[in-house]
């Protein structure tokens, strides 16, 4: 970390102070971002565009330049600098916008995969994103309605609050593990992937982009990354109140509020949201429901411009969610006409997936996360320091045998803490064939897990219990570097790498020992891409990610004391296209991963004791579409699908450390378990200006997720078949006040959204956790 702190300081004293930073936002004339508009100083080949929060940072050549800003659909505007650091823009609709189609869908999307801000249109990398204005229209409010949008990515949960299982261009996420892709809110990678089950909402930017992105974000970014950006806090004084309820008793209440402490100097912006749901899914035997749910958040931040070149931004958040959990389904009648469980259909059937355990699961998780971040902002140079702390609390309480049987009963308590420090410098200079970012990085995580699987445990409130089974601390420091070189004016070359040196520690309380293991991977990632012309990208890269191994609570016949390190080698060639003057796009790419020690999870019953294990080689094969098309000035038709071949090469054997071992290799050629063959959506989404106050938005999706094969033998018994689920959503504005309806699974299609054969862990039972019935509901909001 001192040699690069010395790089900084020499890197800053060798810029060049002859130019002028200039940074500003661009807004509408209701003080909304406008994402993507151009920024260029007249006379010069100077130019950028403005983020997803419709900031943006320019170096001009002198104090009395002369910018101009212009974006589809609104009058271009011209502004002296006049000695200005400070420029807020404000842009009008230009009339054709009311008669012409304008609109350049994707085109006009901003992300910021690489850590720097531009159009998906012309990033060398798999990436779907909606900036704010799409987040509202398809009705995004969390990593779930948001995965459906993306094509080769499953978001499913399971069992209680915080269990996820992702899924992303056929790398699967274990159970309890970590997922297969980093999880980034306002720039801090949050390494616990139990938050992926918060809800989202006031946000700025949702972005997926795909393939191992290991030398921009780190470890467990195998098969991609997350990005999330919030909102930020505005110079000008604005206000939001949002009321709704729906079926299973929903009821939903939103308070937004934004504005300047003192003007141009120090903004605020804070943020609650209430949730509550009783539920639609009914326990037979106990005749509740048990997929209630009630969340409440809190989120607030301040930012201060201490100078034109400094700026410090602190932010919190308070999470808490109660909700239902362990209601797995089963078959009712078993084997042997009685009512004991048994074979249970993968495809969901009436009087087959039934609800009957003798305990009322519940689950609560509870989220602290602050984050301190620094600017300096040199002419040429931009510093950053980034700090964030984090605490997850989980537990829950529920029935293990998922019958009406007494006796058999599971309780667990994890926390989890995690410090993280960033310190990253950027090139700022726009007037450069060259832009590069380089830092360093450290992270502390300590997770403290307690267990009950047979008799269940009576905690006497939450988090309460008097001492941890098993203590796991990681400690990371990582070095990073990251670079774009014009070849020529169509040619990029693009080259990063990450090191990251780990360390693993645990505690075992229970059995008292103590493990350690230490790890460094380097993660490069290299790509090239030809700009043919403005509508033309063709790109090709090579990226290497991993997630981390770690210790199971001890071995088994099924899996050894530790697991090993997962890497994946990542080989992808891509194009995106613009065509019929800018209103339809086709993005598209395919790619091939060599996966080693690939993870698995799996639940030994003979001992109650859960663990992980690997494949010693898989691979998969895949390509994806996205397209969209803008029919009319009021109508767009958008669909995507990807399609993966995930295998496994050679299985190998795993087992306890007394000889005793699980040969796995009967499964070699087999597909590999929680992998959909493929994904599949296709929509409309539609914006009328019925008036100049009444505005109409509709926004429609079919998705459809493949065949899943839910283990390693492939098995027709345990594979589930194809499913499609219709959302939809419609909006009526008025002036500053919105009336919502949204629907989600209008069809009310039964399907399970995990499968676990009893056969292969010594259950005589099948079980299966179902997804979400028809729900339906509606919102009135105002903004002042």
């Amino acid at each position: 970390m001192k040699n690069l702190l010395v790089l900084i300081c020499f890197l800053v004293s060798t810029i060049g102070f002859s130019q002028t930073l200039v940074t500003g936002k661009i807004t509408d004339q209701n003080s909304e971002p406008l994402p993507g508009a151009s920024i260029s100083e007249k006379g010069t080949t100077t130019g950028v565009i403005s983020d997803f929060n419709g900031n943006f940072e320019i170096t001009i050549s002198s104090n009395e330049a002369v910018l101009s800003i212009s974006y589809i659909g609104y009058e271009t505007q011209e502004v002296t600098v006049s000695g200005q650091s400070q420029l807020d823009i404000e842009l009008a609709e230009s009339a054709v916008s009311l008669t012409g189609v304008t609109v350049q869908g994707f085109a006009g999307i901003m992300g910021k995969s690489r850590k720097r801000t531009e159009s998906i249109q012309t990033t060398a990398e798999s990436v779907t994103a909606l900036n704010a204005e799409g987040i509202e229209s398809a009705g995004i409010t969390d990593i779930s309605s948001f995965s459906t949008l993306v094509p080769n990515l499953k978001f499913n949960s399971s069992q209680s609050i915080g269990l996820n299982f992702i899924t992303v261009r056929g790398i699967p996420q274990v159970r309890g593990g970590d997922a297969p892709l980093a999880f980034v809110i306002d720039g801090v990678t949050i390494p616990d992937p139990s938050l992926l089950s918060q809800d989202l909402y006031d946000l700025a930017l949702v972005e997926v982009v795909k393939g191992p992105q290991g030398a921009l974000y780190g470890k467990n970014a195998i098969g991609g990354a997350v990005n999330i950006y919030t909102k930020d806090p505005t110079n000008k004084m604005s206000n939001q109140i949002k009321l709704g309820v729906g079926n299973g008793g929903f009821k939903q209440a939103q308070f937004i509020s934004s504005g300047a402490i003192a003007k141009d100097k120090l903004f605020y912006r804070f943020s609650t949201q209430y949730k509550d749901f009783d539920g639609l899914l009914t326990n037979e035997f106990l005749d509740e429901k048990v997929d209630f749910r009630e969340d409440i958040n809190v989120r607030g931040q301040l930012k201060a411009k201490l100078s034109s070149n400094f700026s410090i931004t602190g932010s919190y958040q308070y999470f808490n969610i109660d909700g239902g959990a362990t209601y797995y389904s089963v078959n009712p009648t078993g084997t042997d006409g009685e009512f004991t469980g048994g074979i249970l259909d993968p495809n969901p059937a009436d009087g087959n997936n039934v609800i009957f355990s003798d305990v009322l699961g519940t689950s609560k998780m509870t989220n602290n996360y602050g984050t301190l971040k620094m600017d300096y902002n040199l002419t040429g140079v931009k510093l950053q320091s980034i700090t964030s702390i984090n605490k997850v609390n989980r537990s829950t309480n529920g029935d293990l045998d998922f019958l009406e049987l007494d006796g058999l009963t599971q309780g667990e308590e994890i926390t989890t803490k995690t410090f993280n420090q960033e310190i990253r410098i950027n090139n700022a200079k726009t007037d450069t064939k060259f832009d590069w970012s380089l830092g360093g990085f450290y992270q502390k995580i300590e997770k403290d897990f307690y267990q009950n699987g047979t008799t269940g445990v009576d905690f006497g409130g939450p988090f309460e219990y008097d001492t941890a089974d098993y203590i796991n601390e990681t400690q990371t420091i990582a070095l990073f570097g990251f670079g774009d070189y014009k070849l020529t004016d169509k040619l990029t070359l693009s080259a990063g790498f990450r090191l990251d040196m780990d360390k693993f520690t645990q505690d075992d309380v229970l059995f008292v020992t103590n493990s350690e293991r230490d790890n460094s991977e380097i993660q490069p990632k290299v790509s090239l891409s030809y700009q043919a012309n403005k509508n033309v990208l063709v790109y090709t890269n090579y990226g290497r990610g991993y997630r981390n191994g770690g210790f199971n609570a001890q071995p088994t016949d099924l899996f050894n004391r530790d697991f090993e390190d997962e890497t994946s080698d990542n080989y992808e060639l891509g194009f995106k296209t613009t065509s019929w003057n800018d209103r339809f796009i086709l993005n598209g790419s395919v790619f091939y991963s060599k996966l080693n020690n690939q993870q698995q999870y799996i639940l030994d019953l003979t001992t109650f004791i859960a663990g992980v294990y690997n494949y010693d080689k898989s691979e998969v094969f895949g390509f994806e579409l996205e397209s969209r098309a803008r029919l009319s000035n009021f109508l767009d038709v958008f669909a995507n699908v990807g399609i993966t071949d995930a295998k496994i090469i050679e299985g190998g054997s795993t087992g306890g450390d007394d000889g005793t071992f699980t040969n796995n290799s009967a499964y070699d050629g087999q597909k590999t378990p929680f992998v959909p063959v493929s994904t599949f959506a296709v929509g409309l989404e539609s914006s009328v200006n019925i008036t100049d106050d009444l505005k109409f938005n509709g926004f429609l999706n079919l998705d459809t997720t493949g065949k899943t094969y839910w283990h390693e033998s492939n098995r027709d018994a345990f594979t589930t078949d194809a499913y499609s689920l219709l959302d939809a959503r419609l909006g009526l504005s008025y002036k500053n006040w919105k009336l919502e309806l949204w629907g989600k699974n209008l069809t009310d299609k039964a399907y399970y959204q995990e499968f676990s054969p009893g056969e292969f862990v010594g259950s005589p039972d099948d079980v299966a956790w179902r997804g979400q019935p028809l729900t339906v509901g509606t919102a009135i909001s105002v903004k002042f």
